[in-house]
């Protein structure tokens, strides 16, 4: 897998996964980063718990420490990912905690921004966190929109927060 883009912000790189469906998803990633952010991007209403469960371990154990989710039923999978994080680490810490949110209601692009320059490893992470993973299944729409989207990230900023110039 090969990244598309880097993080303006962070300078994390971003790697984008599309799937026709959620049981596609690779059982090794080969991200070169030992953690990593992802932001799932899938209509879960017709997804089963089982599948979104394995796919939280599969994350889990490749080095995720930060999940954001949008689409349909993402409350439900962002519960489902936290049930996870607590099953393998009912120990986790300030520094340690893998930090999850879903985002309903607002639209993609608010939600791409907020995985950009709003989510973050814990401090026990941020270190080796270099790497971002975007995964959007089933929809090829979306896809293409947030390819567009991550080429020219000072746009998205721009239409999302609009001009937060601080000099008048």
């Amino acid at each position: 897998m090969n990244a598309i883009e880097k993080n303006e912000d962070t300078g994390r790189e971003i790697y984008l996964l599309s799937l026709p469906t959620l049981q596609d998803f690779p059982q090794n990633l080969e991200l070169p980063s030992q953690y990593f952010g992802a932001f799932l991007v899938c209509n879960a209403d017709l997804i089963a718990d089982t599948v979104i469960v394995e796919l939280a371990h599969s994350l889990l154990r490749q080095g995720l420490v930060y999940l954001c989710v949008w689409g349909k039923d993402c409350e439900r999978v962002n519960d489902l990912f936290d049930n996870v994080i607590v099953e393998l680490d009912p120990c986790e810490t300030v520094g340690s905690v893998k930090m999850t949110t879903w985002l309903d209601r607002v639209s993609l692009d608010e939600a791409l921004w907020h995985f950009l320059y709003v989510a973050f490893p814990a401090d026990n992470y941020r270190e080796n966190c270099k790497a971002e993973l975007i995964v959007v299944v089933g929809d090829e729409r979306m896809e293409s929109q947030i390819r567009a989207r991550l080429t020219d990230q000072s746009a998205l900023r721009y239409e999302v927060v609009g001009d937060d110039d601080d000099d008048e």
